[in-house]
């Protein structure tokens, strides 16, 4: 038998990463029961209050699922703050499901489950397949994919009810859509490509707002060789998603033009809303390197493989190849980044990584894929990836939702709470540390799979995962030490949620730890809210 093509091995190592992506996604839960995210509760409470009481408002729904504060108020009643488009797609999804299922009585029922497998898990692995088709003739592909899928934070929220995953995915599919319609030997005989494009940006939008000057920049992308024709049948498209939402807001809100984060019901998030142009201000230096280097948060520090951005735009750019691609990656890419630069609340509060750059990882993927021109860069690209995936696996294999002043949460949180015994909720779970095997050796196996499609390599496969992995060791054995408010909150969360410290034994432990009255107060203050 002959090995295969170099860009069919490439491809398979791809389509296996997506395949071992939706596998993870159906294996963990993505759920923490009791507790249940704000940021999925008010998308779900949409869904469920729409379907089953037959309304937008959320006020029937919040004694079933559970309060929380991401919550809008209008007339007097509860809206979700979140933007629709997520709920939107997933009603029909849930109303199916609700056939075969009971009505759910938390956020952690069965139904939900399903449904977020059903939308974003199968969206966003559709997506990375798709990527991996598009990017398969260039040298290490397969471990492109393999990085988007499984050393970001991604590999968390692809499944979880955010709208993150989500919205990557739709932007993504929708550039798709325009380069299967140019590809075609007559582009007119599709012209209903163009309009599913601009059908699947609009949704984008609707989905997560800040996606919204991604979607033009799409839009100028469907007539980048000059035709109008796509531009118009793109337009045609997103005024569907855009009617939506116009409609919803009018219903909800009492003007199609006031979006839910303008009626904030939480004062602090109305605050924010208020300032700039929707919380947004000039971009910020101070943020971009937050963005980049933060000990809680930093995408360089955590995934050092989008390094290779920068000389893959650069190279793309001189090549001269796919102008019209590489004018929208890299400015879609670049002028996002300095965006989201300008928005106070960067880190997202509670949560795992730089969770608001998200929609441009598909992008940011195909600028990192031109930049592995040489076995050397390839080689030295697979120890940036074996460290990013280590570190994202950690990250997600305990309670994956850490405040911006927990240093390196990889040692600190996750690590911290696997010692405990606490585990991703999945089907395996009463197995405890055991049950992350298969999903491990899941993501070993496609690692394999793409580094084999990736040669040469200089240093060799084997060298540099074992540097890459000698990096992440190095970066757990001696992390930064939480400061007294991270200990104290850390043990709160690992008594009330993981089931495993009822007498909150580690909540007394840290509040012990106090060293002058302002901790034992608020040691104090912990103990009431979290304690027994």
């Amino acid at each position: 038998m002959h090995p295969p093509a170099p860009r069919e091995a490439e491809r398979r190592a791809g389509l296996a990463a997506a395949a071992g992506f939706f596998l993870l996604s159906i294996y963990f839960t993505g759920l923490f029961p009791p507790f249940g995210n704000p940021n999925e509760l008010s998308r779900l409470e949409a869904v469920y209050a729409f379907v089953e009481q037959g309304t937008f408002s959320i006020d029937g729904a919040i004694p079933v699922l559970g309060n929380h504060e991401d919550k809008a108020v209008s007339g007097g009643h509860f809206y979700s703050n979140k933007a629709p488009g997520l709920a939107f797609a997933a009603i029909p999804v849930y109303r199916a499901l609700r056939v075969f299922f009971p009505a759910p009585t938390s956020s952690s029922d069965t139904v939900f489950v399903l449904l977020r497998i059903l939308t974003i898990s199968l969206l966003f692995s559709i997506a990375l397949a798709r990527l991996a088709a598009r990017l398969a003739p260039a040298p290490g592909a397969g471990m492109v994919v393999f990085a988007a899928a499984f050393g970001t934070p991604l590999l968390f929220y692809g499944r979880s009810f955010f709208g993150h995953a989500w919205t990557a995915a739709l932007l993504f599919l929708s550039w798709d859509l325009l380069r299967l319609r140019e590809d075609r030997a007559r582009p007119e005989s599709v012209d209903l490509l163009a309009a599913a494009a601009g059908l699947i940006a609009g949704w984008a939008a609707i989905s997560e707002y800040t996606a919204a000057p991604l979607a033009v920049m799409l839009l100028f992308r469907a007539a980048a060789r000059g035709r109008l024709k796509p531009l118009f049948l793109f337009l045609a498209g997103a005024a569907i998603p855009l009617f939506l939402l116009l409609s919803y807001d009018a219903a909800c809100f009492g003007s199609p033009w006031v979006l839910s984060s303008a009626r904030e019901a939480h004062r602090s998030f109305a605050e924010l809303a208020g300032r700039g142009l929707f919380g947004f201000g000039p971009p910020s230096p101070r943020v971009a390197w937050a963005y980049l280097f933060h000990p809680a948060r930093g995408l360089l520090l955590f995934s050092p493989f989008w390094i290779w951005a920068i000389p893959g735009s650069l190279a793309w750019w001189r090549s001269g190849e796919d102008r019209a691609d590489a004018v929208f990656m890299i400015a879609a890419v670049a002028a996002f980044f300095i965006l989201l630069t300008g928005y106070p609340n960067w880190h997202g509060g509670w949560a795992l990584g730089d969770r608001y750059l998200l929609p441009v990882v598909f992008f940011g993927a195909f600028t990192v894929a031109r930049g592995l021109t040489s076995p050397f860069s390839r080689g030295l690209f697979a120890v940036a990836v074996t460290f990013s995936v280590a570190n994202t696996f950690l990250l997600t294999a305990s309670w994956p939702h850490f405040w911006p002043e927990l240093p390196w949460p990889a040692a600190t949180g996750s690590l911290w709470f696997l010692e405990r015994g606490w585990t991703a909720p999945n089907l395996l779970s009463r197995l405890g540390w055991g049950s992350l095997l298969p999903a491990a050796a899941v993501i070993v196996a496609v690692g394999v799979l793409a580094l084999r499609a990736a040669r040469p390599l200089s240093p060799s496969a084997a060298v540099a995962t074992g540097v890459g992995l000698l990096f992440f060791a190095a970066t757990i054995l001696r992390p930064p030490q939480p400061d007294f408010e991270s200990r104290l909150l850390r043990a709160a969360i690992y008594g009330a949620y993981s089931g495993q410290d009822p007498e909150r034994e580690e909540l007394k432990r840290a509040m012990a730890s106090a060293a002058t009255p302002a901790e034992r107060r608020r040691g104090e203050a912990a103990w009431r809210l979290y304690g027994k």
